[in-house]
């Protein structure tokens, strides 16, 4: 019986000896990352973005979490570093395509793509220099003692996490000419202009010859109805180009205020 005793107890502290320092690891490295992300929340919620961006980042390295992924690409793109939103966005669907935020990450990256092409693209010697993305542990690395976040989860695709460095380009103009809008809405008005005079001109021109030739057996020469006719179908022609007009300045100020916002369409 004391011999089993004693070989339960040897048994029990190897096993303790063996496991407890990797549990130990897994649950400092998983409450460092909780720290970090509650951090994170925090700092964006009191406006310091950019010390949650920080903070996010800690905890994707501790954890490994694919949703903060996402995360970094929400709080990067407010605070206008697009280049860097469309590199986490792009990272997060490529890591979990099945994600709950795939729809959303996938219109992100439609919006930054077409903004980043339009824009131009900042002078070769002003992108600064990016360091290289920080090193993921593998899981037949030992990991020193003194670093418990070096011991985080067994090796997954590094993201680089240093990529909020680099500026914002400038904002994309508008695709129409700005003078356009208001070129089409001058001539609306002038169209329409037009052809509330011409039609006042043929129904007064109407009421003088009901008034005098109207009223005599023979009736009006055929050359002054042809002449209120002619002004009616004027009138008519002015009107069908007045909404033309109208309906292509509509066109021409929603595509340059969705582009440029408006912004865009009321500076000249």
């Amino acid at each position: 019986m004391r011999g089993l005793i004693s070989g339960s107890l040897l048994v029990a502290v190897t096993v303790a000896v063996v496991v407890s320092p990797a549990e130990v690891r897994g649950q400092q490295s998983s409450t460092a990352a909780q720290d970090a992300a509650a951090e994170a929340r925090q700092a964006y919620d009191a406006g310091r973005k950019q010390e949650a961006i920080e903070a996010y980042k800690r905890a994707y390295e501790l954890s490994g979490d694919h949703a903060l992924l996402f995360r970094l690409g929400e709080v990067n793109r407010e605070v206008g570093q697009d280049v860097a939103a469309l590199r986490f966005y792009r990272s997060y669907v490529a890591r979990d395509p099945r994600g709950k935020h795939r729809q959303a990450a996938e219109r992100a990256v439609r919006e930054l793509d077409l903004k980043l092409t339009q824009a131009p693209g900042p002078a070769p010697d002003a992108a600064p220099a990016t360091s290289p993305a920080p090193a993921v542990p593998s899981a037949s690395s030992s990991p020193p003692s003194a670093s418990p976040s070096a011991s985080a989860s067994p090796s997954r695709p590094a993201v680089d996490l240093s990529a909020a460095a680099t500026p914002a380009p400038a904002p994309p103009g508008p695709p129409l000419p700005r003078w356009l809008p208001w070129a089409g809405l001058g001539a609306t008005v002038a169209l329409g202009a037009g052809a509330v005079v011409t039609g006042l001109g043929a129904s007064h021109r109407y009421d003088e010859l009901r008034g005098s030739c109207g009223q005599r057996t023979e009736g009006c020469p055929t050359s002054d109805i042809d002449d209120v006719k002619s002004r009616a179908r004027t009138a008519n022609l002015l009107w069908v180009a007045a909404g033309i007009g109208a309906a292509m300045t509509g066109v021409t100020f929603y595509v340059n205020t969705r582009e440029a916002g408006f912004s865009g369409v009321w500076s000249f």
